[in-house]
């Protein structure tokens, strides 16, 4: 079975980004990183910079909040706090997306929200820790104590988040597919292997 629903979670600086989109390419696929937090805003009616900055900051545990979130955002939704009505719609719409087809879904827990999906292949991406230094200072012409700061707070916001909503330990391999490290193999091999496994898997 193709598996034809793929979700990449990635440690910051590993160049997930990057190798979800060779392999939505690769394979066709619709991709959704930055459209996800585009279509959340508008399913919440919110702006998409609050999405973008509350949306590892969400209160609340994911069983008593996904009752609110098989439905579209109605009057008892709106009266939740932001941090809860973002984290719903972001459900709904990674949900929404796998069932148009065909896709590359970044981040967002979307290995969790689509867990009984048919045809899922979750994956994380992860790196040495220099590679991932070197790659934060050139793409984001920060010094290396910046880097190093700017890492550090953005995998501790992605493993908080997705361990109180999940009751999961963020990156521990028994939660994916596949773990692959992008500083052994590079971005292209790394993209190469998950395609590869995609198809024949």
């Amino acid at each position: 079975m193709t598996r034809h629903i793929i979700t990449i979670s990635r440690q910051y600086g590993s160049g997930g980004r990057e190798i979800g989109e060779k392999v939505a390419a690769a394979l066709g696929y619709g991709y959704y990183d930055r459209e996800l937090i585009r279509r959340a805003a508008q399913d919440a009616d919110i702006s998409e910079d609050l999405v973008r900055e509350e949306g590892e900051g969400i209160m609340g545990k994911i069983s008593s909040l996904l009752s609110f979130g098989n439905s579209s955002a109605g009057a008892e939704e709106d009266s939740l706090p932001l941090g809860e009505r973002i984290f719903l719609a972001e459900a709904r719409t990674i949900k929404q997306i796998a069932e148009e087809g065909p896709c590359v879904i970044i981040g967002h827990s979307a290995d969790y929200f689509l867990a009984d999906h048919p045809g899922l292949l979750n994956v994380y991406i992860h790196s040495d820790w220099e590679a991932r230094v070197a790659r934060v200072m050139a793409r984001n012409d920060l010094d290396e104590r910046s880097a190093v700061a700017r890492i550090k707070r953005i995998d501790r916001k992605r493993a908080a988040f997705y361990e109180q909503h999940t009751d999961q330990r963020w990156g521990k391999a028994s939660n994916y597919h596949l773990s692959l490290s992008s500083s052994s193999f590079g971005i292209d091999v790394t993209a190469d292997m998950i395609v590869a496994i995609a198809k024949k898997a």
